[in-house]
């Protein structure tokens, strides 16, 4: 009986986060509209003073660097993305007679990104703020939700070509052990990208590192693994590009061990009458380095997504 009520609780703690984290972007929402609308309203009255001064080619570096801003992790700009990953898993052992477990079959992803200017909610500098959640689908037919994750950048210093943010993360429990981790998890998120080539390659780093229990019922903490994401996006021609999507590596600090992944992202950026950029890619990933991983470890990662970024 305790252990029937123990899991009603934990199931109502999920959704009731969930509920929370949905309320929150929805108020969060109509704040940047208006943040961003009165914003945008200044800057086109400055454009109208500066537009006979605007030299010869700043129109074609200006449309490249927007192409390249559609993949910033981090662009202001609202935006979202639906995805969906397949996955074929190594089947190797991890030490003798114990072959390495798999993981889950597909997940059908998506993301929501909604910036806040400076001055927005008292916040000295910007914030981005980007909510991702995820359907899995497990071996034998199941699926659930799996680990929602809300990362919050604050955005304290800028240049002409880069930026740098840091702030919290937040990850919710997954419906059950089999879709990902189903405890709450903590921690923080940083940022740091840069735009070479005339904003034709737009190059940096994610990192992310949260803690959390290890079963809802225990009181131990520990870290997981450390995710640094490398990010790397060449604009091509004609709204083409080459990126090496979304290849974070991960740390174990229990084991000390490394999963390096190795990927390759074909996408497409085209933009709508109404200002928007729509963003359509194909992606495969694998493991390079595995073999001493504790954990699952994907042979064979393919991924098709599609994104829709507002005009500002």
């Amino acid at each position: 009986m305790n252990s029937m009520n123990s899991t009603r609780l934990l199931r109502l703690t999920r959704s009731f986060g969930r509920i929370v984290m949905m309320l929150c972007l929805v108020m969060v929402l109509p704040v940047t509209v208006n943040a961003m609308a009165e914003q945008t309203g200044s800057v086109a009255q400055s454009a109208e003073v500066t537009t006979n001064r605007t030299p010869q080619g700043s129109e074609e570096i200006s449309d490249i660097t927007e192409e390249v801003n559609t993949n910033d992790p981090t662009a202001a700009a609202i935006s979202v993305s639906f995805g969906w990953e397949f996955f074929d898993w190594h089947e190797d052992e991890i030490s003798p007679g114990v072959t390495r477990p798999p993981g889950n079959d597909n997940n059908f992803n998506s993301r929501i990104v909604m910036p806040l200017p400076a001055g927005t909610l008292g916040s000295p500098w910007p914030i981005i703020n980007r909510f991702s959640f995820a359907n899995v689908e497990a071996p034998g037919g199941t699926s659930g939700s799996g680990n929602a994750e809300f990362i919050s950048l604050f955005i304290p210093k800028t240049w002409a070509t880069g930026k740098i943010g840091i702030g919290p993360a937040l990850n919710l429990p997954a419906d059950d052990k089999q879709f990902g981790a189903n405890v709450w998890r903590y921690g923080f998120a940083g940022v740091a990208l840069e735009n070479s080539f005339e904003g034709r390659l737009m190059w940096g780093v994610l990192i992310r590192q949260v803690w959390g229990k290890t079963d809802p019922n225990s009181n131990k903490v520990l870290a997981s693994p450390f995710a640094l994401q490398p990010i790397a996006v060449y604009q091509l021609s004609d709204g083409w590009y080459l990126s090496n999507g979304e290849s974070a590596i991960a740390y174990n600090w229990q084991k000390n061990e490394w999963l390096v992944p190795l990927g390759i992202r074909l996408g497409k950026t085209i933009k709508d009458r109404k200002g928007g950029t729509w963003n359509m890619y194909g992606e495969y990933r694998t493991n390079v380095v595995y073999k001493d991983w504790p954990g699952a470890a994907a042979k064979n990662i393919f991924r098709i997504s599609a994104s829709y970024t507002f005009a500002n």
